[in-house]
């Protein structure tokens, strides 16, 4: 692909994820609800802060966390992500949730951010 071509697709998909950022349940992040989030979760397909993306890749196993700025996005990875979103993951990862006996751990925590995910991601309790 031409180098111009190829630019003018990385402007698109990088326009394409702004557009999905601005979506009202994609602009918390689906893990710890901080807003704005700045990186999308690639295994699961959900939208999360700089934080929660650290915490993600060191889970077992390692999420693939992507930069939404800093990096390119293929067209499927856009696709995956049109199909997702955190609406998609909510119900997929927090079926079950119920937030009037459980909280969202607060984003300024750490490691009840951690024990959030683990619970979430490694052992599905939701």
């Amino acid at each position: 692909m031409a180098t111009s071509a190829k630019r003018k697709q990385e402007e698109t998909h990088l326009k394409m994820l702004r557009e999905m950022t601005s979506l009202p349940a994609n602009r918390k992040c689906f893990d710890c609800d901080q807003r704005g989030p700045t990186y999308v979760n690639m295994t699961v397909g959900s939208f999360v802060c700089t934080t929660c993306s650290g915490i993600l890749r060191g889970l077992n196993p390692p999420h693939r966390v992507k930069s939404i700025s800093m990096t390119t996005f293929t067209q499927q990875e856009i696709e995956f992500l049109q199909k997702h979103g955190n609406e998609v993951c909510k119900h997929i990862w927090l079926g079950l949730y119920d937030d009037r006996t459980s909280v969202v751990p607060d984003f300024r925590e750490p490691q009840k951010v951690k024990e959030f995910l683990q619970e979430k991601y490694e052992k599905k309790r939701w």
